[in-house]
């Protein structure tokens, strides 16, 4: 009698994997085409349908997939957060300092704003309609917040209030950016006022704000 692991069974997996793939690579093109429709449009505008056409499948396929709007919505949200929070953390992986890795968060998110306003568009319009994609980047923030507390660069006495100042200026001077209203270095100035607001002194908050921003080897100096 042939075993659990007999030869049938391990000649069926391979096709499994193909099919893994090819629905993960479904499902990134249904958050692609609703990303595209958020930057176009307001998200409550956005019909689940409308997905399936911009991403050109049929409308039963985005069933098997998500069930509604708000679902599709969420997965988008949580996409944008994760992989440019990620880009960021593996950027300042050789930064020791939380106050300067914060900075560089802090920096690096407006100045996409800057290279791509549809982007910033979409994830604002996501931002205020998702809580998971807000606690997302909250979390991303909270470690760098901690540490900064730790080094002595802060001195911030709440840290839910901590965390919604870092979020919301960012977001806010994001917003300043695709709206046309930025100022010349916009992000080393927000980021500097975000620093001073947590604690840092003023010529520590001034220094690390304008320090260079690691380039993609990940060589970057942490600040003392």
């Amino acid at each position: 009698m042939p075993s659990p692991t007999s030869s049938s069974e391990t000649d069926s997996s391979q096709p499994l994997t193909r099919g893994h793939k090819k629905r993960e690579r479904t499902r990134r093109g249904l958050i692609d085409a609703a990303l595209r429709l958020v930057a176009r449009k307001e998200v409550g505008e956005i019909a689940l349908l409308e997905v399936a056409t911009e991403a050109e499948v049929s409308n039963g396929t985005i069933y098997n997939y998500f069930r509604t709007r708000e679902e599709v919505l969420e997965a988008v949200g949580i996409a944008m957060a994760d992989e440019f929070s990620d880009a960021i953390s593996a950027l300042s992986a050789n930064v020791q300092s939380g106050a300067q890795r914060l900075s560089i968060g802090v920096r690096m998110f407006i100045g996409r704003a800057v290279d791509d306003p549809q982007w910033a568009n979409a994830l604002l319009r996501i931002f205020h309609f998702d809580q998971a994609m807000r606690s997302r980047l909250a979390a991303h923030v909270l470690d760098d917040l901690q540490e900064g507390l730790r080094e002595g660069a802060f001195t911030y006495e709440d840290e839910d209030i901590a965390l919604d100042l870092v979020v919301s200026c960012t977001t806010g001077a994001m917003r300043s950016v695709v709206e046309g209203r930025a100022i010349a270095e916009h992000d080393a100035r927000v980021a500097e006022m975000i620093l001073r607001a947590l604690g840092a002194t003023p010529a520590k908050a001034r220094r690390i704000a304008n320090l260079p921003l690691p380039v993609a080897s990940g060589d970057a100096s942490s600040v003392n």
